[in-house]
């Protein structure tokens, strides 16, 4: 077990340990919901267990300040001082960027304030790498600053997040991932955007996916055709279909961020990775759009069709092969049929799985706060 908490007393005797966390509204702010249900007995078990530890978090759109890493942190001072906040975590779902690449966390720790950006922990076991992160957090700024604390601080979260420490100005400390750093950031901002919410929300691409299909579950000349391709154009006729309902997502709803000729190089960089974040979204969102249709087809084949009527249209003994066939070309046409019923989604709908629709909105809201 870790040793006692020294960080935070009054005339020298221990009191309760408030750990705030201060969330940018959605999936950060999701994730500090769970953590205030399971941080406290972590908090005992990891840290110091004699220690009564309570966490309390607030939503907050503290994103209206981004890029602007020190008035994120200043806005998480300021509640260490006016509350009775021992330590404030900030989460977001921003990407952030310092001058050696993306930065996972700052931390200052004589304000006993940390910055964490959930996309550069990854796509993959987000929930408890964040809880882990957070802990090493805690563990770290109660017990104030010292050269023993800061070398075990960078060892935990190189071992339990892959975080190697980055340049960064005096009183403040940043780490950055240490391996594949756009993969993972990558991975991390896909998962952010959570595409299963854009599927979720094509409900009048899935209206005209389902009278797209229907001629293919109906018609015997489509089975003729879709048992006599081979394996190769069948794959490619699919690719198609996905690749033709991503393209008409993302053009038809705007979700392309154009460059800036007067951006700078860094600004530049990360349009390119938000551009790429929502290629990889939709892209995701197609595949899953495709899987799931192709599921419900399979189904209303099986029961539609009997199996002497495919044998008599086919002109031979009907397969299980032959009707997987048949409900791939059906969901080829509904996936064709639904990518133009996405052009008439709500654009707030699609644009909300993006973050260049949250970029955007982050500009309007912060440009109207400096008015």
């Amino acid at each position: 077990m870790a040793g006692s908490v020294t960080g935070i007393s009054v005339d020298g005797e221990r009191r309760p340990v408030v750990v705030g966390l201060l969330a940018d509204p959605d999936l950060p702010a999701r994730f500090a919901g769970r953590l205030d249900d399971r941080l406290p007995g972590e908090l005992r078990r990891r840290v110091d267990e004699r220690t009564d530890w309570s966490v309390e978090w607030v939503e907050d759109a503290f994103e209206v300040l981004y890029p602007d890493h020190e008035r994120l942190m200043a806005k998480a001072r300021q509640r260490v001082r006016d509350t009775h906040w021992d330590v404030a975590i900030c989460l977001t779902d921003l990407p952030l960027f310092g001058d050696s690449g993306p930065v996972a966390v700052k931390i200052s720790e004589a304000d006993r304030v940390a910055l964490i950006s959930l996309p550069s922990l990854g796509g993959l076991r987000l929930g408890r790498r964040l809880r882990d992160v957070v802990v090493t957090l805690v563990q770290n700024l109660v017990r104030g600053p010292g050269r023993a604390h800061r070398d075990r601080l960078a060892s935990r979260l190189a071992a339990r997040a892959g975080l190697d420490p980055a340049p960064a100005a005096r009183g403040s400390r940043e780490f950055r991932i240490s391996r594949f750093p756009t993969a993972r950031l990558l991975g991390g901002m896909v998962r952010a955007n959570r595409p299963w919410r854009l599927v979720i929300g094509l409900s009048t691409a899935l209206a005209g996916a389902f009278a797209g299909s229907a001629f293919g579950v109906l018609y015997s000349s489509i089975w003729r055709l879709a048992t006599s391709l081979s394996a190769v154009r069948t794959a490619g006729v699919v690719a198609a279909a996905v690749l033709a309902l991503a393209t008409w997502l993302i053009v038809g709803h705007n979700l392309w961020e154009r460059a800036d000729p007067v951006s700078a190089a860094a600004g530049e960089r990360e349009r390119r990775l938000r551009n790429a974040g929502t290629a990889i979204t939709v892209s995701a969102a197609a595949i899953a759009f495709f899987v799931a249709l192709f599921l419900i087809i399979v189904a209303a084949v099986a029961v539609v069709v009997p199996p002497d009527y495919v044998t008599q249209s086919l002109g031979h003994a009907a397969t299980v092969v032959d009707y997987i066939r048949i409900a791939l070309m059906a969901t080829v046409l509904g996936t064709v049929a639904g990518a133009v019923g996405s052009g008439l989604e709500d654009d707030t709908t699609v644009r909300r799985a993006t973050y260049s629709h949250r970029e955007q909105e982050r500009r309007r809201r912060a440009s109207r706060d400096d008015r």
